[in-house]
């Protein structure tokens, strides 16, 4: 059975938790990173309190599992501690025998869901064609680095380091839409 979950992109775009068929889930770091008092705040808060929209907190296996593969790909440094708890929470949902569907604008997290073998499907944006691996490397003197390199500052001349395609491969399974 598809299950959805709901990044913050979702509800910003203005998805309606009560108007998708079948469960909503999100994780209380999506309500942190709304605007507050703006109608996408309001949207969650609703929907949580009308039990339409189940907020949960995934496991902290579930969150290491993710954040090693984000950093294999490379964009752990692009996804967010809500980014990161989406995708953790679609394993936990997985694990339940559920099929869980990200709802996200956010490539990143499409990038790292379809690592995981996690459904996507995004709203505004068109998805990803390709999956990447990343390295980081210095623009300044083109030092290169572990894509697991947290430090963002180049070690030898200070300057900030900037992302680039390693690796890239077509994408591969089909997206869901929302229902």
């Amino acid at each position: 059975m598809n299950v959805y979950i709901l990044d913050t992109s979702a509800l910003v775009m203005g998805v309606n938790p009560s108007a998708i068929k079948g469960e909503t889930y999100s994780v209380p770091e999506v309500e942190l990173e709304l605007p507050p008092r703006s109608l996408a705040a309001l949207r969650f808060a609703t929907s949580r309190d009308n039990n339409v929209l189940l907020v949960k907190a995934p496991q902290p296996s579930s969150c290491e599992a993710v954040w090693r593969a984000s950093l294999k790909l490379g964009e752990g440094p692009a996804l967010s501690k809500a980014d990161l708890q989406i995708l953790a929470l679609g394993l936990d949902l997985r694990l339940t025998g559920l099929n869980p569907v990200i709802v996200s604008d956010d490539y990143a997290v499409q990038n790292v869901a379809g690592h995981l073998g996690i459904s996507y499907t995004f709203l505004a944006a068109f998805g990803i064609t390709y999956e990447f691996n990343w390295s980081l490397y210095c623009p300044a003197c083109f030092r290169r680095y572990h894509h697991s390199y947290l430090d963002r500052k180049c070690e030898v001349c200070g300057t900030e380091l900037k992302r680039r395609v390693l690796k890239k491969y077509r994408k591969v399974g089909g997206l869901d839409q929302v229902a």
